[in-house]
């Protein structure tokens, strides 16, 4: 899949920042602001956002290369600078000092996983002798990053963590299995992601401790696989987890190392957690019967809440959440493979 494809499926600071004119947000919409999109953008999504109400991730034109995008609290949209001029770039996180990770193509024609300062100064982060196509995905408010790169033949992924320094080490792969990501840490250091054999037969959630420990959180009860997104500063791990034929449950791991199944919305059977704040709220989506997936919250007891879609229908799923439980993530309009970036307010 191309990086487009990847990104759809999923998913003196001025001078720094001004790669293209800013864009005002384009509709608020009460509860959900649709966020503005880079000139001749035509799609995006928001995948980190802080307590400033600062998000950041993608947008992108009908031609022309994915753009790092940060949007400042009143929605205006900033392209973050590439390691190449005019070559892919993508954030994925920000923290609370505003320090952003992401990914970039870089001059040796490869991805690698950066970190853009406050003031949008990219850093290219180390990468490993034999491995390829870095991508960073978390951040915690020490500026450690994790993400995954291909190491070997055959496809095969590796977890990987940057320290605060940029160094980077290969988090490995758990006994019994060949490929893993990491997706989240939290500020104590404790690392999530997933692990899966060769023929993506046995795919499970992981958590890498930061005594070097690797635990296994296996799935929610009846699922036959489980991959993770998010994890709180007390441990609470949040993802999905999925059954045999294929359907999707929200999924939280407590910290006295139960399960838990999120509810999903009322008459629906397809759900995911995308991320998980300090509080123990999370946020992802969920389905209604036969309705097109809505973004939602799941407050600290397991309760669901419909952040609902755009006016002009279609889906949305939130993709992560401040610790005062301001929100980021994205919609598809009906019949468009497009998604657009979305903006919700704190709420308590």
């Amino acid at each position: 899949m191309n990086r487009r494809g990847l990104l759809a499926a999923a998913s003196g600071a001025a001078v720094a920042l001004t790669i293209g004119m800013a864009v005002p947000a384009v509709a608020d919409t009460g509860p959900i602001t649709q966020l503005g999109l880079l000139p001749r953008g035509v799609e995006g999504a928001a995948e980190g956002i802080n307590d400033a109400g600062i998000a950041v991730g993608w947008s992108a034109g009908n031609s022309g290369p994915v753009q790092a995008v940060r949007w400042a609290a009143d929605g205006t949209a900033t392209s973050l600078p590439p390691l190449v001029a005019g070559d892919y770039s993508h954030a994925s996180a920000i923290n609370e000092s505003g320090v952003v990770a992401g990914s970039a193509d870089a001059p040796d024609a490869q991805m690698h996983a950066v970190r853009w300062a406050v003031d949008g100064t990219i850093t290219d982060l180390a990468v490993l002798p034999g491995a390829r196509y870095f991508q960073a995905r978390g951040l915690n408010n020490a500026n450690v990053v994790v993400g995954t790169a291909y190491v070997g033949d055959d496809f095969v992924t590796h977890a990987m963590r940057w320290a605060a320094d940029g160094s980077v080490t290969d988090l490995g792969v758990p006994a019994g299995y060949e490929s893993s990501e990491a997706v989240a840490v939290n500020d104590s250091g404790t690392i999530v992601g997933a692990a899966w054999d060769h023929d993506r037969t046995r795919w499970h959630a992981i958590r890498w401790n930061t005594n070097g420990t690797i635990d296994d959180l296996g799935t929610a009860p009846g699922a036959a696989a489980s991959w993770t997104a998010g994890i709180s500063a007390d441990g609470t791990v949040v993802g999905t987890s999925q059954t045999a034929a294929r359907k999707n449950i929200a999924t939280r791991w407590n910290v006295d190392g139960t399960v838990t199944a999120l509810p999903t919305l009322a008459g629906g059977d397809n759900s995911g957690a995308e991320a998980v704040n300090n509080s123990g709220v999370a946020v992802g989506f969920a389905n209604s019967g036969s309705t097109p997936s809505h973004a939602v919250r799941w407050s600290r007891d397991g309760q669901v809440t419909d952040l609902g879609v755009l006016p002009a229908g279609g889906d949305a799923i939130a993709n992560a959440i401040s610790p005062n439980g301001g929100i980021a993530g994205n919609a598809h309009l009906s019949g468009d493979y497009r998604p657009l970036p979305l903006w919700w307010a704190a709420h308590s």
